[in-house]
């Protein structure tokens, strides 16, 4: 084969290989902004989901706060009437052993279940305040969850292949960040699947290009190796 038509054949695959590498490129910011919606989403599902329950669990701890309060209420008048139990018998003159050790052992007891009420709404008084610095915590995530999208759609206007109603106004709110996410999940499935059309196209252009010259079928799909194959054979 005459050398101007060997390297005229190795640039066409060369061109191929370029072609696919801007395809290749394309499809990985596609892929990109398709992660990043994903992650607005599924991060605003959970932000939301959160912020439903909360107000659930507070209303649960306030019913068991309440019913703390009244253990220990009750608690503190066990108490009460156990150490008068046991002062009375401290001061008998004739006082029996075993009444005095009894009383001392309900004492101790109404001392000790005392003590376990105030530290179980000790624990519900600390959950509760948990729980509503993480509502505020998660408040304060949604404008950020809108602002990362905002960023997205602004991405998705330069991005390839994209319709153009795809990077519209993500709003603020999650219920309209979740819908957002949607949309432009559809959309850049759209965008991909003609992208890698296009990529599957240039690949069997280049297979056949390496046929015709080769006499043989290559059967692969990467245009770097079937340009790869022209050099070493047209050499």
């Amino acid at each position: 084969m005459p050398r101007a038509a060997a390297s005229e054949l190795v640039a066409h695959a060369a061109e191929l290989e370029r072609q696919d590498g801007a395809v290749a490129e394309q499809i990985a910011v596609l892929a990109d902004l398709a992660g990043r919606a994903g992650e607005v989403r599924s991060r605003g599902a959970e932000v939301r989901d959160a912020l439903d329950r909360i107000p659930l669990e507070l209303d649960e701890l306030r019913g068991l706060t309440e019913e703390a309060e009244r253990e220990i209420a009750s608690a503190r008048v066990e108490l009460e009437l156990a150490e008068e139990r046991l002062v009375a018998l401290e001061r008998k003159r004739r006082r029996r052993t075993e009444e005095r050790e009894r009383a001392r052992r309900e004492a101790e007891t109404a001392r000790q279940r005392l003590a376990d009420a105030v530290a179980n709404l000790e624990r519900l008084r600390a959950r509760a305040e948990r729980l509503r610095a993480d509502e505020r915590a998660l408040r304060d995530e949604e404008p950020e969850l809108s602002r990362a999208a905002a960023a997205i759609a602004a991405d998705l206007s330069r991005a390839p292949r994209v319709p153009e109603g795809a990077a519209r106004d993500p709003g603020t709110t999650l219920a309209t960040l979740e819908d957002w996410a949607q949309h432009v999940r559809s959309a850049l499935l759209v965008a991909r699947g003609s992208l890698e059309a296009e990529r599957d196209r240039i690949v069997v252009e280049a297979n056949a290009l390496g046929a015709s010259v080769l006499g043989e079928s290559l059967g692969v799909s990467s245009v770097a190796l079937v340009r790869r194959r022209l050099e070493t054979e047209l050499a």
